[in-house]
């Protein structure tokens, strides 16, 4: 079972790597020089750009030669950078701040393609939704029960509706925690992903959520008490 790495000197997103990492070995690299000699054995590659901005071409040269997989760690500053990485070969990127269920959902899903551990963890809790990172399902205990397959896109627009209930989202943040700096998104890609989640996860007032449009904002995804979702279902 290979190792997971992480090019960084800070110590936060080092330590929720550890917690992540279950029975693997985590590799700490202070340089690309390091990471490079280290990629033998490490299936994934965390960097955080906050350690290699300085140095773009070095980051972008490590990342060509395309072991490990790359999950990038970036600001939405590092638009030209990311651009970049991606054209070199980085597999996927995580923006701060940094969500546990966002990292663990990336980290999880380029393990599984790489080298699967069958002791990593591979579900996460959110309000009463189970989700199965490796097989992107959510369920839902209940009456019905819910149980659903989600693509990779859907699965992370629904972490990020359910890490902010009750807060109205701008199109803006959805677009960039989910999709990243894409400039060039189709109009229409967040309204039919936000339908999609609100149909297989069933978020409608008859079973307890609202996910509302905010007119010329976004979206917002409400827990409904038992009288609102009473007076819906009347």
């Amino acid at each position: 079972m290979k190792k997971i790495g992480i090019l960084s000197r800070r110590p936060e997103p080092i330590a929720l790597l550890r917690q992540l990492a279950a029975a693997r070995a985590c590799v700490v690299c202070d340089s690309c020089d390091a990471a490079a000699q280290a990629g033998a054995d490490v299936a994934v590659m965390l960097v955080d750009l906050d350690c290699v901005r300085h140095d773009p071409a070095a980051v972008v040269e490590l990342v060509r030669h395309g072991l490990p997989a790359f999950l990038i760690l970036a600001t939405g500053d590092d638009g030209a950078l990311l651009h970049a990485l991606r054209a070199a070969g980085a597999d996927d990127l995580v923006l701060e701040p940094i969500r546990r269920s966002e990292l663990a959902l990336r980290l999880g899903l380029l393990l599984q393609a790489s080298d699967p551990d069958p002791g990593m963890p591979n579900t996460l809790q959110l309000a009463e939704f189970s989700f199965d990172l490796q097989r992107l399902q959510v369920s839902r205990p209940g009456t019905p029960t819910l149980q659903a397959t989600l693509t990779r896109k859907e699965a992370e627009l629904a972490m990020l509706l359910l890490q902010n209930l009750g807060r109205p989202l701008s199109r803006a943040f959805i677009q960039e925690r989910v999709w990243g700096p894409e400039p060039e998104l189709p109009t229409r890609t967040i309204d039919t992903h936000v339908s999609r989640v609100r149909n297989k996860l069933a978020l409608t007032p008859q079973h307890g959520y609202r996910l509302a449009t905010v007119y010329g904002y976004g979206y917002q995804l409400e827990r409904l008490d038992q009288a609102a979702q009473a007076a819906s279902s009347a």
